[in-house]
């Protein structure tokens, strides 16, 4: 691409967000194509490195080192969709085969 070209587009700015549910409960990570709902923002680092062992508190995330929390998914009709097979991807585009997983705890 030559330099022209390259300097008439605007550069893309990322913003990582966490969002969380009313008990400040993390639900799911966005970087683009944002969907509604309470969230905060997160660095990078944090956005790759996902560790949802943590509540947002006063706009901020506390983990928890002393009692670390886990978190059960069933299987569901509604929730997050992921790929079928693997509740660990989130299938944020289209996806041929999806399921959907919620939170038990």
């Amino acid at each position: 691409m030559s330099n022209e070209l390259y300097q008439k587009f605007e550069p893309v700015v990322l913003e990582y967000r966490l969002y969380y549910d009313a008990k400040g409960k993390p639900i799911s990570m966005s970087s683009h194509n944002h969907p509604e709902g309470d969230y905060i923002v997160i660095t990078k680092e944090q956005y790759d490195l996902p560790n949802y062992n943590c509540r947002v508190v006063n706009g901020k995330m506390v983990f928890d080192i002393e009692n670390l929390i886990s978190v059960q998914l069933t299987k569901s009709t509604s929730g997050v969709a992921v790929v079928a097979g693997y509740p660990n991807l989130v299938a944020e585009e289209e996806y041929p085969e999806i399921e959907y997983y919620d939170r038990v705890s």
